[in-house]
């Protein structure tokens, strides 16, 4: 059975952290967090994801560097592995029931992405 959720809250403590000691951007240092990496042990498929809500989009900056670790991994994943790409799920609000779902920028559907999430 899937582990089940915790919280509903996310502890922004480290984030803050990360914030006030580290480089700061303009030194050429980003940081991001990737919302998923979705892996079968049993298929060896693995996939990345972000997930944006209410219309947000990826920060240009955001994008070069998923792009970056996308191509790292098509490029030097090896057999038996399968990487099935970074995939931007977007939701013009907050979920499948408010509005439409964009799957890497196409209007989709919830089974299309449960299709897809599900890696088969």
């Amino acid at each position: 059975m899937t582990r089940q959720e915790f919280t509903n809250t996310r502890d922004l403590t480290f984030s803050k952290w990360i914030r006030a000691n580290l480089p700061n951007s303009s030194t050429g240092y980003l940081v991001t967090d990737l919302d998923f990496v979705i892996f079968n042990y049993v298929s060896k498929n693995l996939l990345l994801m972000e997930v944006k809500i209410r219309g947000s989009k990826l920060k240009y900056w955001q994008s070069e560097l998923f792009n970056l670790l996308d191509k790292c991994l098509k490029e030097g994943i090896k057999a038996p592995y399968n990487y099935l790409g970074f995939h931007l799920i977007s939701f013009e609000n907050a979920n499948f029931k408010d509005g439409k779902v964009y799957l890497d920028n196409k209007e989709s559907s919830e089974a299309e992405i449960e299709n897809i999430l599900s890696l088969v």
